[in-house]
């Protein structure tokens, strides 16, 4: 393992630098202790509307099932939300943060916004901050913040992403960041995390590679659409939340073509049309539902367990010198 995905798993007190991301619904506290007890970060996704309760019942289980292992909780900031919003409202997600605290969360993640009010408190409850960004001045802001790691998430990436694909993300952040950097996007093989490590990263995040294993709770047609995809079979949309979301072409995302003049912006949109995350997510209904998907779709062709994604992602950094 080289110096940096050494100091990387160092710092967060894991075995191998394979985090993987939180995915609304779908990555709860099975999959996480999955992931943590392999070696990795698991994380829990509280997707910007999980109750304080279901929270702390996935964070239980986490230490139930991978006792003294760190895990991550994924909270959402965006930008633009207010006290009522659909998905990352305001005070939902007070009352995700205060679960996290009186929990000693080990690591939160946060996306879609500015973490500075957030960070001083995170910091002064023992936990450490990741970052999800998708440009490199955003992760240079965040890293100077107090970030203890960013990850930087390109284009191809599933969910909520950013303008900027991830080799090019990779080439232009390598080197200038004081705190750890892992890329994510389009991760979905060992060549790929090689690569992610060659560019300067010090690990990597995998969303959509772990959306297609046996401890997700995604869907079975969920699963069975990443397996059958191709390259051509994602697109980024603002049809769901009002923010830009990689997802396969569904017909609910089909039915936008043409008409994106009339998106609402975030939060109006996700008011109308979040619940079509849960409906493709977990009752994989394909003609209502919105199914998040990374690019990297097309190089998953089978269903492994979570241990077994961890392990085969991280043998190229154990294999490096």
């Amino acid at each position: 393992m080289n110096k940096a995905s050494s100091d990387l798993c160092r710092l967060f007190g894991i075995d191998r630098p394979i985090f993987q991301a939180g995915m609304a619904f779908v990555t709860t506290g099975r999959i996480a202790a999955a992931v943590s007890a392999a070696g990795g970060l698991g994380c829990i996704a509280t997707g910007g509307i999980m109750g304080s309760d279901e929270l702390r019942g996935h964070i239980l289980r986490v230490r139930d099932e991978a006792p003294g292992r760190p895990f991550a909780v994924n909270v959402l900031l965006p930008t633009g939300a207010d006290d009522s919003a659909t998905m990352g409202g305001v005070d939902i997600t007070r009352m995700q943060l205060d679960t996290c605290i009186e929990e000693k969360v080990p690591v939160i993640i946060s996306g879609l916004g500015n973490p500075v009010a957030v960070i001083d408190e995170i910091h002064a409850n023992g936990s450490k901050l990741v970052c999800v960004v998708g440009t490199v001045r955003a992760a240079l802001k965040v890293a100077s913040l107090g970030a203890d790691a960013v990850v930087l998430s390109g284009n191809e990436a599933g969910g909520h992403c950013g303008p900027v694909g991830t080799l090019s993300l990779a080439q232009a952040g390598s080197g200038r960041l004081r705190v750890p950097l892992l890329l994510a996007g389009g991760i979905a093989q060992p060549a790929a995390v090689s690569a992610a490590l060659a560019l300067g990263a010090a690990g990597v995040s995998v969303g959509t590679r772990f959306l297609a294993c046996s401890e997700s709770d995604a869907h079975a047609v969920y699963k069975q659409a990443i397996i059958d995809a191709d390259e051509r079979a994602t697109t980024v949309t603002s049809a769901c939340t009002g923010k830009p979301s990689r997802a396969w072409r569904s017909p609910f995302v089909i039915s936008w073509e043409g008409r994106e003049n009339e998106l609402q912006p975030y939060p109006e949109q996700a008011v109308e049309h979040f619940w079509r995350g849960y409906a493709g997510a977990v009752e994989g209904d394909l003609e209502q539902g919105f199914f998040p998907m990374g690019q990297c779709a097309a190089a998953i062709d089978e269903i492994l367990s979570a241990a077994a994604i961890v392990e085969l992602l991280a043998a190229p950094a154990e294999a490096a010198v």
